[in-house]
Order: C-alpha cells, then structure tokens, then sequence
C-alpha cells in the first residue's frame, strides 16, 4: 500500500527523536568522556553545579527539592516555591535549551561576562511582544555558604512566560505523575499526545485528500490533456502525505515539547513535505511515461517513443537521488561533505564495477542511437526475436520459441544488430526450376508470365521486378526472380507470397512445362565394348 511507509514514518517519527534530540549534558559523567579530552573540574558550589542539581530533580519530578536552587528571600516565591520550580523548568524545556557545557563551572562563576559578580546569565528568552528576558542566577549566602540560585527577577518572570506555553492550561490540571520527563526529556503526557495527534494528523490527511482530489478533478476536466486527469488519479498518496503533514503542524502546535525535540519534529515535518513534493515528481513520470508513448507527437517522433521506458528509470533515479540528499540537508548533514566522499567511494566502485558501467552506458547509448525499439523483430548476436524491454543493464527479446533471452546493454551495443522492424518493404526472392525438354519458346513464355503475374499484384513495388532465365542447373533449366512487397508484416507477406507461388504454378502449368526435380540418368556399355564419352 503507497501510504504505508509514510504512515509508520509519522507513527515511529517520536521514537526517531533519539538520533537528533541532545541529551542533557549533566547525563555526560567523566568517565564517559575520552582520555585524550582534558576533564574539567566542577566546582559544586558553582553555576554549572546548581543547575545541574535544579535540572535533575525537576527531571524526575521533585519539584520540592528542586526549589532548593530558588531564590526564596521573598514570602510570596516561598510559598509557590514547589509550582515556580515546575513552571520554570517547562519554560527553559520549551524556550531556552541549556547547555551545561556553556555555564561556568567555578565557583565565581564567569567573571568576563560584563555582569555584576554575583550574577550569571544563562541566555535570553524572547515574549511574544517582542521583549526579550534574561534568565540568570544569583549568588546568596545560605546556611552560612554562598551558592547560585535563580534570581528574583527570573523568578518574577516565570509566570508571564509559562502563560505563553500553548499547553498551560493542560499542565495545570494533569497529575504529577505524567508532568514527569520520559525519554529524551519529553513529558510522558506528551508522549500520549504525540501517539494521538500524528495519527490524527493522518485521518485529517485521509478525509481531505479526496476531497482536494476532486476539486482538482473537476480543474483538470477543463483542459484538453489527459495528463493532468491521470496525474491528479495518481496523486492519492502525496497529496494525503501533505494535508497530514500540515495537520501534524498544527496540531503539535498546542503542544509544547523540549526545544531540541520540537526542532527535530519541525524538521522531520519539512522533510515530508520535501518527500511529499518528490512523490508527486515520481508519479509524474510515471504518468508520462504511461501517455506519452500515445500522444500525437509520438506519432511524427516513432523514434523517441521507445526512448520512454528507459528515460522514466534515469530520471526516477535522479529523483530519489535528489530527494535523498535533500532530505538529509534538512537535517543539517553537510551535503558537499557527502558528495566528496560519493565520489572518492564512486571512483572505487567504479574501479570495481567496470562491466556494470560498460552495460548502463551502453543502455545509454542504445537510447541515443536507436538501432532498435520496442517491439522490433530483430538478430542481436544471434538471437532472433522481439524486443521485449530495454533495461538500465540488459535487453530481452522474446524468441520465435516463446523463451527470453537477455543481452547485457554493453555487448549488444557493440553487436551487430539486424532490425527487422525498420525496414519498408519485404524481399520476394526464389529459384523456379523446369525440367529439361522444356523448348526455349516455352520457357521465355513462363519467364513473361510469371513477370505479369508479379507485377500485376497490388503489394508488389513496381519500380523493381526482376525475372530472367538464369542457370543450366544439374537436372532443371533456371528462372530466378526477385522484387520488394510493399508490406512490413510478416503475417501478411506470407499470405501475398503463398498467393503468387500459386499464380506461379499455374503459368508452368499453362504452357506445357513442368517442374522439375532431382533425377540421375544411368548409361550401360556391353562387355568388350570401348568405353564411349
């Protein structure tokens, strides 16, 4: 079914994530980290350290000890401390992705950054007004110990950016259990919606794909072409790839998941957009290939026609090709990187496949110079047959026994190839035999009677009919005739031959003669006798 692939590529797309969405860098421990990488000494009472503490706790759902790296100087922050905590980890999932990496890991935090001493910025989160707010920490004494913490002026902030989440109002009446981060850092309730709306998506890509299929139908039916009618018949599964992919779009948009997921599923949807648009590019060719073969043009143009099959494979490659490495470039993979490494692995795989090379550009050029087409009788390299199909690699000609030979593209390119189905006309060409005793008047007779006869036919090309007493054979006096009949059918050349080989018969037989075959005449000397020549 064309819309199974696309179906568990939306359906599987969430699990995907694993490959594109960035794990927490706190998860990277020294002892995952490479020798030959210097380690870097995190100081635990530094901003790297509180994050990584804030982060891990909101990770599994504390959100009450979480609230430990608040500032809780203030009574009203104190008393939400446990729903800030919840509400500010929501807004840096969904706003700002931090790096751990990035945050300093000493003690004094970062001392160039043009910030007062006892504050670090970890980034700037932009409002839907335009505005842009800063999330920092700040450096407290507690419990006798200075550590970093959230600022004040983030923590007053939290609640203006929470309310811009799409999905607040659902945040807000779950319970806890499903506000707690499953893989790759995406809630579980999301992982629910992400199972229930993409195959949404996909019924709204269903039920809207008939309908735009008929509006363009009753578009197509205005114009004179058939292409466009058969295209818009083929055209079922890209156009439901795309009116799900535009449904997924909007309805993801309530949901609102960790930054490096959504960016990967932003991505993803662009990619089946890209692969939707070469579907349609695919389906296309299949079109043409389907009707051009039958269009008018094809008429004035025979020898382009059978140039259509093979045509339709090269350019399906270059589409799936182009569709590929587009697909990746949406991803961020670097194209020029890839093509370099084709073409150092081509010239390899070139070295190492010289014959299957040898065979498709000799498809190429069996294409370009046409000694053949579809259909065509023909003697390749001697077998005698029809031209089934021309391949990227091979031909296959169907034989007068119903069996199939196939002929590497390569070899029949430099073959000798006789075609039969070019030619314009049919050769008539046979030996009439008369048996000896036929008088010379008589034989000129049959010779002029059998020319009457051929060029009387309607079939047969008057320009040139041949007939003349030819040979003194072993046991029959010769006619050899020859002349073209204006057919290319073999069936009806044999009718037309059959027909004049019996006018033949009658014109020996009218004028006495007969024909003759093979005889030995024996001559007996008596004994004693001399041996006559």
């Amino acid at each position: 079914m064309p819309l199974l692939r696309p179906l568990l590529l939306l359906l599987l797309a969430p699990l995907t994530l694993a490959a594109q969405v960035l794990s927490r860098p706190a998860a990277a421990t020294a002892a995952g980290q490479s020798d030959s990488v210097p380690q870097v000494v995190v100081d635990s009472a530094s901003p790297r350290a509180a994050l990584q503490g804030f982060l891990t706790a909101t990770r599994v759902g504390d959100f009450g000890r979480a609230a430990a790296w608040l500032d809780l100087s203030y009574p009203e922050t104190a008393d939400r401390a446990p729903e800030l905590a919840r509400r500010l980890k929501s807004v840096l999932d969904s706003k700002l992705w931090l790096d751990l990496e990035r945050v300093s890991p000493r003690a004094t935090g970062a001392l160039d950054d043009g910030l007062p001493a006892d504050r670090e910025q970890l980034g700037l989160i932009r409002t839907a007004d335009g505005r842009e707010v800063a999330i920092r920490l700040a450096r407290v004494a507690v419990d006798g110990e200075r550590r970093w913490v959230f600022s004040p002026t983030t923590l007053a902030q939290v609640d203006a950016l929470y309310a811009e989440l799409p999905d607040n109002w659902i945040r807000e009446h779950l319970p806890a259990a499903l506000l707690r981060a499953g893989p790759f850092d995406i809630l579980y309730w999301q992982w629910i919606a992400l199972f229930v709306l993409i195959p949404a998506a996909l019924f709204v890509g269903l039920t809207l794909g008939p309908l735009t299929r008929g509006l363009l139908r009753k578009l197509t039916a205005r114009t004179e072409v058939e292409f466009d009618d058969q295209l818009v018949a083929a055209a079922r599964g890209p156009i439901v790839l795309f009116w799900s992919v535009v449904a997924s779009r909007v309805l993801l948009r309530w949901v609102a998941l960790a930054a490096p997921a959504q960016a990967f599923i932003v991505e993803l949807q662009k990619a089946l957009l890209i692969v939707a648009v070469f579907w349609m590019l695919l389906k296309a060719i299949g079109v043409l290939q389907v009707t051009l073969p039958s269009a008018k043009w094809s008429e004035t143009h025979p020898a382009l026609r059978s140039l259509v099959p093979l045509g339709a494979r090269i350019a399906r490659l270059i589409v799936f090709a182009a569709a590929v490495l587009t697909v990746i470039s949406q991803f961020g993979y670097p194209i020029a990187t890839i093509l370099a490494g084709l073409g150092i692995g081509g010239i390899a795989i070139a070295l190492g496949a010289q014959k299957s090379l040898e065979h498709f550009f000799g498809s190429i050029s069996i294409g370009v110079d046409q000694p053949f087409r579809v259909g065509d009788w023909v003697n390749a390299s001697g077998t005698e047959g029809e031209i089934e199909a021309i391949g990227l690699r091979s031909t296959r000609i169907r034989t007068i026994n119903r069996t199939v030979v196939s002929i590497p593209n390569g070899q029949l390119a430099e073959s000798r190839t006789e075609n039969f189905g070019q030619r314009d006309r049919i050769r008539f060409s046979t030996v009439v035999g008369v048996e000896y005793g036929t008088t010379a008047a008589q034989l000129r007779a049959i010779r002029d009677g059998i020319e009457a006869v051929l060029r009387a036919h309607p079939k047969t090309w008057p320009d040139r009919v041949q007939v003349a007493f030819s040979n003194f054979g072993a046991y029959s006096l010769d006619i050899e005739l020859f002349c073209w009949i204006q057919t290319t059918a073999i069936d009806e050349f044999r009718t037309i031959r059959q027909e004049l080989m019996f006018r033949i018969m009658e014109v020996v037989e009218q004028n006495g003669a007969s024909f003759a075959f093979p005889t030995q005449t024996l001559h007996l000397a008596r004994g004693g006798e001399p041996n006559r020549p």
